[in-house]
């Protein structure tokens, strides 16, 4: 129903001899919109049209916001003392140590990983690591190797599988000789349920039973022990060797060096006719050692590298027993 305003005058009513009052048809006329009420249909239409546009302006107008550019991570090689942070020329044998900072850019980092090659290499991932975090600075350790020339590059990547990488090269220094080495023929040692001579073998001390190695854990390279469908095996402390294995356990120690095996496919011949350094470091393939040498057989021979980046190779000659027996190898490692 159409609301009014009216002016109204007085004029004299004949029939009745009184005034009433007069509608002033000029009176302009207001059209308010009541809500529930039948309204003007025109009205109903003008309006649904003005709000269809202001929502259709606001979509549009979200629409043509632009995304933002995902930003890259960041990754450098830092100048630190001892570290290699450039192209340079050292020595076979020598360690090469990295240190890499990055940064993420709009997401967090997700992978770390070294392409190694070079002269007489295939190209191989020497370092493949994942993660999830914003940023680091780490150190990281390799051994030169035979090669006149290597190639290193180092690549982050983030959740985005946007990446930065850095790159240089080393070259052997030929002016150096290969290095010495020690033998150490047949070393025995007992697994973990006999106690002569002992399970657990440091370079520097010697045989070590339990009780001795639990105060030198900061020098234990190796251990053996009986277990499971892994045998007979030569580990180490950080090899987390099945807990009830020895007395104690070893993941309550302090301090648990880690030494690395690689299994090779060399002759006796060639192992005992080594007299330098140079098969040690070759044989050994970073990013291929294994925490712990298993099922060992009279015959194997492991490369092996200790947790002081000290290379070595030992080969089994005898096994006997199992939990309570013992093994013998002949060792040829660096001397340093």
């Amino acid at each position: 129903m159409k609301k009014f305003t009216l002016k109204y005058n007085y004029v004299l009513d004949m029939r009745e001899g009184t005034y009433r009052p007069k509608p002033d048809r000029s009176a302009r006329q207001t059209k308010p919109l009541s809500i529930g009420k039948k309204n003007d249909p025109n009205e109903f239409v003008n309006l649904s049209g003005y709000l269809l546009f202001i929502l259709l302006s606001l979509i549009f107008t979200s629409c043509q916001k632009e995304e933002k550019t995902p930003v890259p991570p960041s990754l450098q090689l830092v100048d630190a003392a001892g570290s290699i942070s450039r192209d340079t020329t050292i020595a076979f044998g020598d360690l090469m140590t990295f240190t890499l900072k990055a940064t993420g850019g709009s997401e967090n980092l997700t992978n770390l990983y070294a392409l190694r090659g070079g002269s007489y290499l295939v190209e191989t991932r020497a370092l493949d690591t994942s993660m999830n975090i914003f940023s680091f600075q780490v150190n990281t350790s390799f051994t030169k190797n035979l090669a006149g020339t290597e190639y290193w590059t180092f690549v982050v990547r983030d959740k985005n599988r946007l990446a930065d990488s850095v790159s240089l090269t080393i070259t052997r220094d030929t002016a150096v000789d290969f290095g010495p080495i020690l033998t150490i023929e047949s070393l025995m040692m007992s697994a973990q349920n006999r106690q002569e001579p002992g399970s657990f073998y440091s370079f520097a001390a010697g045989v070590l039973k339990m009780a001795q190695a639990l105060e030198n854990q900061a020098g234990i390279d190796l251990l053996y022990y009986y277990y499971g469908e892994d045998e007979n095996v030569i580990a180490s402390p950080g090899a987390n060797v099945e807990s009830g294995v020895f007395e104690g356990n070893l993941e309550n120690w302090d301090i648990r060096r880690t030494t690395r095996f690689i299994p090779l496919e060399i002759s006796a011949d060639d192992f005992y006719a080594a007299d330098n350094d140079s098969l040690l470091v070759v044989s050994y393939i970073e990013g291929s050692g294994k925490r712990k040498a298993k099922n060992l057989k009279a015959g194997n021979i492991f490369s092996f590298k200790t947790q002081d980046a000290r290379f070595g190779i030992f080969r089994v000659s005898e096994i006997e027993g199992t939990d309570d027996g013992t093994v013998v190898i002949d060792i040829k490692v660096q001397d340093k």
